[in-house]
Formats: C-alpha cells, sequence, structure tokens
C-alpha cells in the first residue's frame, strides 16, 4: 500500500503542476484533471485504494477543477480549438441563399430571371 500512495502523490504533483502552468490551455487543463480523477477510480477498481482515500484524494485537488461546466463541456466538443467562448462549434454565419443570390446578380451586373424579393428582415415600405 506504501508504494501505491507514493504513485499516487507523484501523480497529484505532476497534474497539479500542469494545471497550474502558466500559458497551459484548456483542454490540457482538463486532460491533467480527469486523467488524475480517472486514475483514483482505477485504482479503487483494482483495490489498491479504498473509497474513503479515492474521496479524500478528490479533494485534495478539487480545488484545480474548472468550475464552468459550460466551458467543460464545450472544449469537449469544440472543434475549434481556438474558440471557447460558450458557444459550441460556432463560426462565422454563413451568407443565405437570398444573399447570396443577390451577390451573384450583383457580379453579374444585372439580375438574372427577375429580381429577388426582399429578406424578411427587409422592409420596402421604409
Amino acid at each position: 500500500m506504501r508504494d501505491v500512495e507514493q504513485v499516487i502523490e507523484g501523480m497529484k504533483k505532476e497534474t497539479i503542476y500542469m494545471i497550474t502552468q502558466k500559458g497551459a490551455s484548456l483542454e490540457s487543463q482538463l486532460a491533467w484533471y480527469w486523467t488524475y480523477i480517472g486514475s483514483l477510480d482505477m485504482a479503487f477498481m483494482l483495490g489498491l485504494i479504498d473509497d474513503k482515500r479515492r474521496q479524500a484524494l478528490y479533494g485534495e485537488v478539487k480545488k484545480y477543477k474548472l468550475e464552468n461546466y459550460l466551458i467543460t463541456v464545450e472544449a469537449g466538443v469544440e472543434q475549434n480549438a481556438n474558440q471557447i467562448d460558450g458557444i459550441i462549434n460556432n463560426e462565422a454565419p454563413k451568407p443565405s441563399l437570398r444573399d447570396a443570390l443577390r451577390q451573384y446578380q450583383e457580379e453579374a451586373g444585372k439580375p438574372q430571371g427577375g429580381d429577388v424579393p426582399p429578406g424578411p428582415s427587409r422592409n420596402p415600405e421604409r
């Protein structure tokens, strides 16, 4: 049991060190935290530590856990890693078909097949 405690202590120190590194990315911080938690769970399942010890070890690193669960969820699914901003998979808005048709007509210099009716955001009476 003593060797297990030494290994866990080493993992905890390394985890805290990596999470608190200046400039550590959110993804990296999350990965280190949850890897450590997973290691504690594995040690418990293998019978190397009991549940009381596992809970105590959870508590020792809890202050390093990222508390904003929305950011945590977004980091797990975001395809644009540089856009952890509270909006999942946000990209620049794509033009509507109506706007694209207008643009093509302007580029061609004349309407093709008639005018494009005004969109719902445009009020021709104003």
